[in-house]
This record gives structure tokens, sequence and C-alpha cells, in this order.
């Protein structure tokens, strides 16, 4: 039972510190690209003000999107760097559901906002990530890797 209560509480956790590396990176990103006058970083995410961020979105350049790929990537391998850390055992498992979750809020994520077409091909590396994250921290303590 102990072990079950464990996994959840790293998914929980590993899934919530990887928010706050995504959102901390994201912030990052609006001091290179400021958003409008009168918009904030979390009027992204309100329907209500989407016109004026579908406009601001629309001057971008590329290279803008590629640290938000990253923000998103980072939430996916930090969280699950984190779950794997708190479960000592099943840590592929938790590091993968992170990834999972992660991959769930990309989709939403690109449903909301407006952005590039080639920015979903970032969405099979949630996976992949959160993968790579267990397997380092699996080598890190020792465990079998295989």
């Amino acid at each position: 039972m102990i072990r079950i209560v464990m996994a959840i509480i790293a998914v929980i956790v590993g899934t919530a510190i990887g928010s706050i590396v995504n959102t901390l990176i994201g912030f990052l990103n609006v001091q290179f690209f400021p958003l409008p006058e009168g918009l904030t970083y979390f009027d992204l995410f309100d329907e209500a003000n989407m016109e004026p961020i579908i406009e601001w979105i629309g001057t971008l350049p590329d290279t803008a999107f590629i640290l938000v790929v990253i923000a998103h990537l980072s939430q996916a391998f930090v969280g699950g760097v984190v779950a794997a850390l708190i479960a000592k055992r099943n840590m592929l498992c938790v590091a993968l559901i992170v990834g999972s979750i992660s991959l769930i809020g990309g989709i939403m994520n690109m449903s909301i906002i407006p952005s590039p077409v080639w920015m979903w091909m970032e969405m099979p590396f949630y996976i992949l990530v959160a993968y790579w994250a267990a397997k380092i921290v699996m080598k890190w303590r020792g465990c079998d890797t295989n």
C-alpha cells in the first residue's frame, strides 16, 4: 500500500515541479519577446483575451517558439526526474505517467494557444524525455536500466 501512495505522491510532486519549471522558462521567453501593453503571461490562457494574443503570436519569429518547446519538454524531463527520485521503485512507470500528463497538457495548450504547426512535432518527445529522466535516475541509483 505504501508503494502505491508513494507512487501517487511522486507523480503529483513531479508533475507540479515540472509545471513550475515550464512556467519559469515561459516567463523567461516573455522577457525576450514582451507581451503587448496591458497583457500578462497568464492572459495567454484566457480565452477572453485571445484576439490580442493571436495578433502578438503572429508577430513572433520562429525562434521565440524554440524556448517554448524547451519549456514544455523540460516539464516532462524535470517532472520525470523528480517523480523517479521520490518513488524509488517503479521509477520508469511514475516518470512515464508524468510524461503522459505533460503530453496531455501540451495537446491542450496547443489547442488553446495558436502556435506554428511544426510545434506539434514536440508531442512524442514528452514521453521520450520522461523515459530518459527515469533512466538517468535509475543509472544514478545503480538500478538495472535494461
